[in-house]
């Protein structure tokens, strides 16, 4: 894990475990053959995304951005908890969880058995969000998304009245949703703003980075809008360059934390500024 001072608010990347994936689920034959040349020096029967959770302590708060998968997902995940206690930071102590979206590896260690893993904090979701996972009559959904809503309900049901729907307006001083639709209809960047200083916790903007920072335009089967998502991938990359933003993205390379620059053949990850 590493952690960098954001103005006045400390950042701290959790790295909750390693994702297998293939190239199986990228659909177009020749995206996919694509993706294989950006990562030929990869094993391609070995392939893994980095799944991250970050988190922010400022004022009283401490805060989640996301919380891995805890026990829904494979065996390689749910080490959040571990990586908490290892910083000093008790499940009682987050006061808050901000979601970027509703898949089980971001919302999945939100939940311990059948009781919330985090039983003070507020869970808080982008409006559109809430509304396409917990509101959606199941039939008009995608099929994909038609095999992962009971769980999504189920867990979001936990926390009862402390689940917060909110828009565009800052919810913490500095910290507001930036919508980014497409890998969901409500998919959401969350937007750290201290002492002139920007963060974007990008959630799954990216999947593979030695895929789409070269190749946004490549489609996995993870994306429910494929056009929406590479709409909101291309505006994202091009902001986070344009003004010097370090960004979390839940499956970047350790650490998670980078800054992104412009290169020859597309967007490349830099080192933030750790401290």
């Amino acid at each position: 894990m590493s952690s960098l001072m954001h103005g006045k608010i400390e950042v701290i990347s959790l790295l909750d475990g390693p994702l297998p994936w293939s190239l199986d689920r990228i659909p177009d034959p020749a995206h996919r053959a694509e993706a294989e040349r950006l990562t030929e020096k990869d094993n391609p029967d070995a392939l893994t995304m980095p799944v991250y959770a970050f988190l922010l302590k400022f004022d009283d708060k401490k805060v989640l951005i996301d919380s891995g998968s805890g026990t829904l997902g494979y065996d390689t995940l749910g080490r959040l908890p571990k990586r908490l206690e290892d910083v000093g930071v008790g499940p009682n102590e987050i006061t808050d969880v901000l979601m970027t979206h509703l898949h089980r590896d971001h919302y999945g260690g939100l939940v311990n058995g059948d009781r919330p893993a985090f039983p003070n904090a507020n869970l808080i979701i982008h409006e559109p969000e809430a509304v396409f996972w917990l509101n959606t009559d199941v039939s008009a959904m995608p099929e994909r998304a038609q095999r992962a809503v009971e769980e999504a309900r189920r867990v979001v049901g936990l926390y009862g009245e402390r689940v917060r729907r909110v828009g565009t307006q800052e919810v913490f001083p500095g910290i507001r949703a930036r919508p980014s639709p497409g890998h969901t209809p409500g998919h959401t960047c969350w937007e750290v703003t201290s002492e002139g200083q920007i963060l974007l916790a990008w959630g799954d903007v990216i999947h593979v980075s030695q895929i789409h920072l070269s190749a946004p335009h490549v489609t996995m089967e993870y994306d429910l809008n494929p056009e929406a998502a590479l709409k909101s991938r291309l505006a994202i990359l091009d902001w986070v360059v344009d003004n010097n933003v370090t960004v979390a993205g839940a499956h970047l390379p350790e650490p998670g934390l980078w800054k992104v620059v412009k290169g020859e053949g597309g967007c490349e990850l830099l080192p933030a500024n750790f401290g």
